[in-house]
This record gives C-alpha cells, structure tokens and sequence, in this order.
C-alpha cells in the first residue's frame, strides 16, 4: 500500500509507527514492582494502549514514561528510534495545544508541530540527567515553546513585495507587457529633474502598484500619467536642458 506523503511532524511520525513492522519491532521493557516475576516487554503498540487505554494504570504509565525516557536518552544511535517512540507516545498529550495554538493565533500547523517536537529533542538531550525521568515536563516545554513561536509571528508584518518581483519585471523595454492585466493595476511615476546645479542629473520612471502605495502618498498621481500644475509645467518648461550639453549664458564685461 502506498502511503500519501505527509503534511506535518505528527503525520510522518504517526505514519512511521502505522507500519506493523516497525510497531511490533518497537519494544520497551518495563520494570515491575517485587511482586511480578521480572520486567516484562511491551510492543509500541501495546504501550500506548497502557498509557491512554480505558484501564490505564498510573503506577504503571509512570514506570512506562521512566522505561521510554531512560531508553531514549541511552540512544545514540542515527536513527533514533528510542526517541522517536517518545514523540509518539507524546502526541495525544500535544495534539490539543498545537489545534489551539494555531486556531488562536493563527500559526501554520507544521511550524508549531515542528517547534515542539524540537523542545523536546532538545529536553531529551539536555545534559542534566540529575533530576528524575517524567514526560510532565517535557510537554510543558513544549507547549510553552509553541505558544512562544506563535506570538512571535503575531509581531511580524508579511510583505508582498518579493512575490511581485517577477510580475513587475514582465514590463517589456517596449512599452509592451507580458500580462495587460497586471500592467493596468500600476501607475507609472515620473521624477523629473529639479532646478539647480545638484540633484538629479536626468527624469527618473518606475512603476508601482497600487497596493505598495499608502494612502495620500502620491495625491497627484493618475492612471499612467501625472498631473501637475500649470506653474510647476511652465516653470518645468522653462528650465529644461537636454542631458549631456552645457548652458550657454553671456559672458560679463571685465573691468
């Protein structure tokens, strides 16, 4: 059977943990209290329906968690599938808070799923192994982190600008465009050279559009052209100069 690939974290681990094989390959062994004969061997599948089953233990999940945590921390292995089995076990415990965090905030499902499945790779790896094997806070951590991560995109303001690169470089040195439709959303801005020796040395042109555009920026600005006034045309009129020639002007009489 051929599986669609997945969208998120949770997905691919859920998927991964989905094949039989692998399932039954997984196992974790638990140590009893003195009453039992000796620890005994669960499959994934099987402790997670000690975990989260209708007849779950406490006193036992709890010797789960220690056996999953100690063996996860003891991998070293590249595949790391003693914490792999950790981010599954965990996901009923964080699937809730990732649904939250993103209706709430608005954050992308994949991102969050993502940062809190770094918090607790990070958890798992931490140098202290003095304080006691828990999962409690290993969740906690990674609430926490996907909270943090969604209200720090709240304070980012998303530009368009970088989208629309290849649409404004669709404008042809013809006059012509490669999309009609989108050339008639712009207006074409003209910066005319001012009076004086400095500033600009010719006109400037350039096209934007018109949501780049605050409001009140260019009051003067009309589809393709720009209205201007009749003293600043005449004016205009009056001190153009061709670009690359030298004025002219009369020379004084010495004394």
């Amino acid at each position: 059977m051929i599986h669609p690939p997945p969208t998120s974290v949770f997905a691919s681990v859920r998927q991964h943990f989905d094949d039989p094989r692998v399932n039954e390959a997984t196992l974790v062994t638990v140590g009893t209290d003195g009453n039992e004969a000796g620890p005994i061997q669960l499959t994934a599948a099987e402790a997670h329906e000690a975990l989260y089953g209708p007849g779950a233990d406490p006193q036992f999940s709890a010797a789960i968690w220690e056996a999953v945590l100690s063996a996860a921390r003891a991998d070293l292995t590249s595949h790391g599938s003693g914490r792999l089995l950790v981010i599954w076990l965990a996901l009923p415990r964080l699937t809730g808070t990732a649904h939250r965090v993103c209706r709430r905030l608005r954050a992308d499902r994949s991102d969050v799923e993502a940062e809190m499945t770094l918090a607790l790779l990070e958890e798992l790896t931490a140098p202290d192994t003095t304080t006691p094997l828990s999962i409690a806070p290993l969740v906690k951590a990674a609430r926490t982190r996907a909270w943090h991560f969604a209200r720090a995109g709240l304070r980012e303001v998303p530009s368009t600008q970088v989208e629309h690169i290849t649409q404004d470089r669709a404008l042809t040195s013809a006059g012509e465009t490669a999309d009609t439709s989108a050339a008639r959303q712009g207006l074409d801005v003209q910066v005319d050279r001012p009076d004086g020796p400095d500033g600009l040395r010719a006109p400037l042109r350039f096209r934007v559009h018109r949501e780049h555009l605050r409001e009140g920026t260019f009051a003067n600005v009309e589809e393709g052209t720009r209205v201007r006034t009749t003293n600043h045309r005449t004016r205009q009129r009056r001190s153009r100069h061709r670009v690359g020639t030298l004025p002219i002007r009369p020379g004084t009489r010495q004394r």
